[in-house]
């Protein structure tokens, strides 16, 4: 039997409804001496990895089964399970289970039946029997996680709003100096800026456009900081990197002029499948206004230019 059936079998009877990474902590922690809880390294990995161990997508290795097996406490762990067969009133379900799997054992001593078990699950694995399973279960198991996470990060909230100010603030000024000079590149003005937009009305319309697609991008920044400093954390800048890898060689490219340069980096942008940008599961956090908003952040870092200084 692997580790992942049997932590999988005796789940309903003993998890408590804990969710599977607290369960994985409380199985093992419970069937090893307290002295050497905090020394666990096993113990020590992270949500998705413990999950992973109960699913069967990822194997105890050796080191660690040999760990868990020098410190084991059989009488901690059948007193354990006892205890939790006895809150879920579920040592008949356990002895049905135990026969279902061709386990022998006493009814009336069935904690001790399964820490034997266990016990013999560890010396397989340290043995080097269940090391080897079954690539495409495994798949199975990754597309399984997977699908739990996008359907998490799917049903994240809509990030709050950024409203756009009236007036342009001082953390717009680089991308904004920079449409003005790809505004005055396609007029073949040597200096182009604010005064000049009333002779130019498509490009203040284009220019108020540009701030929204700016303050969508925005938006995302600071939803990204309030959902904390979690695996999503550095999402941002995954998506500002990806989108700048993506465009910087559009960007690169002979174009008539400035303006006709940012307006291809947008359509490229656009159409940008960022698989990389987690959050883009959910129709919340990407869409064609953010994904433009985001090289006027690159703008802003200095990574993009609308017009090449003439040499």
């Amino acid at each position: 039997m692997k580790f992942s059936d049997y932590a999988q079998g005796l789940s309903p009877f003993c998890s408590g409804g804990m969710d599977r990474p607290s369960y994985f902590t409380q199985l093992i922690g419970n069937f090893i001496q307290d002295a050497v809880m905090d020394a666990c390294e096993i113990l020590q990995n992270k949500d998705d990895t413990r999950y992973r161990y109960i699913k069967g997508s990822r194997l105890i290795q050796p080191k660690d089964a040999q760990y868990i097996y020098d410190h084991r406490d059989t009488d901690k762990f059948s007193s354990w399970l006892d205890d939790q067969m006895d809150n879920s009133d579920s040592f008949e379900a356990v002895s049905k289970w135990l026969d279902d799997c061709e386990i022998p054992h006493d009814s009336n001593h069935i904690p001790n039946t399964c820490a034997e078990l266990l016990e013999t699950i560890l010396l397989e694995i340290i043995k080097g029997q269940d090391l080897s399973s079954d690539t495409s279960e495994n798949f199975d198991y990754d597309f399984e996680l997977v699908n739990e996470i996008n359907q998490k990060i799917k049903s994240l909230p809509r990030p709050a709003e950024v409203p756009v100010p009236e007036e342009a603030t001082i953390e717009e000024y680089n991308y904004i100096h920079e449409l003005y000079c790809a505004f005055g590149d396609a007029e073949g003005k040597s200096t182009f800026g604010k005064s000049d937009l009333s002779s130019f009305p498509e490009y203040e319309e284009d220019l108020a456009d540009r701030r929204i697609d700016f303050y969508a991008a925005e938006s995302i920044q600071r939803g990204v900081m309030e959902l904390g400093c979690g695996g999503l954390s550095d999402q941002f800048e995954v998506l500002k990197d990806e989108t700048y890898t993506c465009v910087r060689d559009t960007a690169k490219r002979i174009h008539p002029n400035g303006y006709e340069r940012m307006l291809a980096v947008m359509e490229q942008a656009v159409n940008l499948d960022l698989k990389n940008y987690l959050l883009s599961a959910s129709p919340y956090w990407i869409s064609g206004k953010i994904k433009k908003g985001v090289c006027h952040q690159l703008v802003n870092d200095g990574q993009l230019k609308w017009v090449k200084k003439k040499k």
